[in-house]
């Protein structure tokens, strides 16, 4: 196979990357950090502009259906720059759920609304278990006449204070522990019942605990089949999976380069402390995990827009890029010494992400 990127790949890649650069200072971050809804509506309607938001989503409704190799080359980008949006889980799982699951009335109403950035959807999966296994699932949906009535509680809910919708993975059949029985709702976030609770984080960034107690969703809201929600799920999940990996291992380069540019010029014991040997050997080991895991996640990627089974390549594509982007946050944090921990210091934005 070949890698290397086509002459359009290398201009999204520069553009994204000019983009950053200039819209996404680490100042910017730490005062996203401090808002309320943790992304800014400008930056989010820029990407619109630029047709980001409909990449990897159909040609008839919008988009530019590119793939998921054009799609992890734009995450990687913003994951150099820790880019707070809400790309993931409106763009890619909330997209791709409609573009694959949803009817041609929902993708007709849906769909452009995301690309256009005037929708922002919250993906409402994890509940009270260290497991993402869909059997887990405990939240209940129970039809009554041609509604559904939804009550429990979803845990880490990304951007729900900001989501016009909720993407909501719930049980109507069966019982905990059974794959089968879950269906998918896309909820009015507005609906009464609805409770939002912030959820501290190390990363401050802004998770969110939803509880419901007695929703009314109106069939309508539903979302593919009726308790077969994995089928139409997974492989919505794996889309996400590569391009939280690709966000992650930009962060990882990013550090890496950052903790690179400090070792050459801090001085110490009367050299500068890059030309320690035990500094230069952190430095290649962890820019080799770093290339690894960048072309773990590319390999995927370019093999899953070509059909072919990669749900193994994609469990590694993740858990590598999560290991290596925490190793490269604290070896990274203590090449910079003492002030690699301080709240001054823009690496410290990355040692939180990275934990």
């Amino acid at each position: 196979m070949d890698m290397k990127l086509t002459d359009e790949q290398s201009q999204l890649q520069d553009g994204a990357r000019r983009f950053m650069d200039e819209e996404c200072s680490m100042d910017f971050v730490r005062e996203i950090e401090k808002g309320d809804l943790g992304f800014s509506r400008d930056m989010w309607r820029q990407m619109a502009e630029l047709g980001w938001l409909g990449l990897d989503l159909p040609e008839d409704h919008g988009g530019l259906e590119l793939g998921i190799l054009d799609l992890t080359i734009l995450l990687r980008e913003l994951g150099r720059h820790i880019c707070p949006t809400p790309f993931i889980p409106t763009a890619v799982i909330a997209g791709t759920a409609i573009a694959n699951a949803g009817t041609d009335a929902q993708r007709k109403k849906y769909i452009p609304l995301i690309i256009d950035g005037e929708m922002i959807v919250a993906f409402a999966y994890q509940e009270f278990s260290r497991f993402f296994d869909p059997g887990v699932i405990k939240f209940d949906a129970r039809p009554d006449a041609d509604d559904y009535v939804l009550n429990g509680t979803k845990m880490f809910v990304e951007y729900a204070a900001a989501a016009d919708r909720l993407l909501v993975v719930a049980r109507t059949s069966g019982s905990v522990g059974d794959q089968t029985g879950l269906t998918l709702f896309l909820v009015d976030a507005k609906t009464d019942g609805i409770k939002v609770i912030h959820t501290p984080t190390m990363a401050r960034d802004h998770h969110y605990e939803i509880s419901f107690s007695d929703v009314r969703v109106p069939g309508e809201d539903v979302l593919g089949r009726v308790d077969d929600a994995w089928t139409d799920l997974e492989p919505v999940l794996q889309r996400a999976a590569l391009a939280f990996a690709a966000f992650t291992n930009g962060a990882a380069f990013e550090l890496h380069e950052q903790a690179t540019a400090f070792a050459k010029q801090r001085v110490q014991f009367g050299r500068p402390i890059g030309q320690i040997q035990s500094i230069q050997g952190y430095l290649a080991q962890l820019i080799m995990e770093i290339l690894g895991s960048d072309t773990l996640t590319m390999f995927t990627a370019y093999n899953m827009d070509r059909g072919r089974p990669v749900r193994g390549y994609v469990a590694k594509a993740k858990a590598f890029s999560a290991e290596t982007v925490s190793r490269t946050m604290d070896i990274g944090s203590q090449i910079f010494g003492g002030m690699g921990y301080m709240e001054e210091v823009d690496s410290t934005l990355y040692l939180r992400r990275g934990k």
